[in-house]
């Protein structure tokens, strides 16, 4: 294999690493943005009143939802996020 090919394959692997590594840091930001979403909401669950509502969006509609098991979805999504990371 001459030097010039040698060259040539190189360079494409580095530009796949590159576009790996792109890959791998905008799903680590997108995972640490749904991260902080979620703790602001379980810290807003934690200011409610214990007779407060809680709705959900689902599509364009706003669903009342129990509030215990609301807590449960955020604390698991947050677990889930963590583990991904």
């Amino acid at each position: 294999m001459s030097l010039e090919a040698k060259l040539e394959a190189t360079g494409k692997e580095f530009q796949k690493i590159q576009s790996d590594l792109s890959k791998a840091v905008e799903n680590r930001q997108k995972l640490e943005s749904q991260l902080q979403e979620n703790e602001i909401v379980q810290k807003e669950f934690k200011l409610l009143k214990d007779d407060a509502n809680v709705f959900k969006l689902i599509g364009p509609v706003l669903v009342k939802q129990d509030r215990p098991e609301a807590t449960a979805n955020v604390d698991k999504r947050i677990e889930y996020i963590t583990a991904e990371m």
